[in-house]
């Protein structure tokens, strides 16, 4: 294959994946603790041996694109007073613990609700879990509830229990599971530093605008590099009509 043509590919197919993390965060522009991605990409440099005008070998280095993972930007996203006792947001660095099937999974969305149980839970019926790992109890006829900035929650009665926030170390990575859930290969740290803000919620902190600006971005850059491979498509074309006149 042409090194234009190879190079020109290798840009797509990272332009591409650009596109599909820039679609996924505007779909979820409305999602609860949605935190936004980005494509991380590096240059891969690679030795090539080619032949000159002589017919003589000499070596080229090749830049191709190589996709690298993705980045989550954990900064909190904009906090919307509900009024709603269950919807609880996170100020600073820290994660709901929920109990799953598949075992205990992280998430900074704090739309909760009970359930027929008086279990705290999610959207999804995953029960809440306090800072020992147990699955919190309201009865709705003791009064109010109230959940203090350390997740001490409370009623009339007194102290039920407290929400166990807990962070992770930087090197730790968080891996999606759906509905807006990580888990991680490694135990959990107390989220010391973060604090519970009752009757809010955490919006994406997507911004449209510079997604929007990003996707332009990224199409006018697979348009030139279409436009490049259709000049090297045509210089190819070009070449081997000459090399048959010659031959003719």
């Amino acid at each position: 294959m042409d090194a234009s043509l190879s190079i020109s590919l290798s840009n797509q197919m990272a332009l591409r994946r650009k596109m599909d993390v820039i679609a996924n965060n505007l779909a979820n522009l409305s999602t609860t603790g949605f935190k936004r991605e980005i494509p991380l990409f590096e240059e891969r440099p690679v030795n090539v041996s080619a032949r000159d005008a002589e017919g003589g070998e000499r070596n080229l280095m090749l830049t191709y694109v190589e996709d690298w993972g993705t980045l989550r930007d954990m900064s909190d996203g904009q906090m919307l007073k509900t009024g709603n006792p269950l919807d609880l947001g996170i100020a600073g660095d820290g994660f709901f613990q929920v109990q799953t099937p598949d075992g205990i999974r992280y998430t900074r969305n704090g739309a909760f609700t009970l359930d027929d149980t008086g279990r705290i839970v999610t959207s999804d019926g995953y029960p809440l879990l306090d800072d020992g790992g147990g699955e919190i109890v309201v009865d709705p006829t003791e009064g109010d509830l109230a959940v203090a900035k350390d997740g001490t929650l409370s009623n009339e009665t007194g102290i039920i229990g407290r929400i166990g926030l807990v962070t992770f170390d930087p090197t730790v990575e968080l891996k999606k599971t759906g509905s807006s859930l990580f888990e991680a290969d490694a135990s959990p740290l107390p989220a010391d530093d973060a604090s519970i803000l009752q009757g809010t919620i955490e919006r994406s902190n997507v911004e449209a605008v510079v997604e929007m600006t990003e996707m332009i971005e990224v199409m006018r850059a697979y348009q030139h590099s279409t436009d490049l491979i259709g000049t090297s498509e045509e210089m190819t074309r070009r070449a081997v009509q000459k090399l048959g006149e010659v031959r003719a």
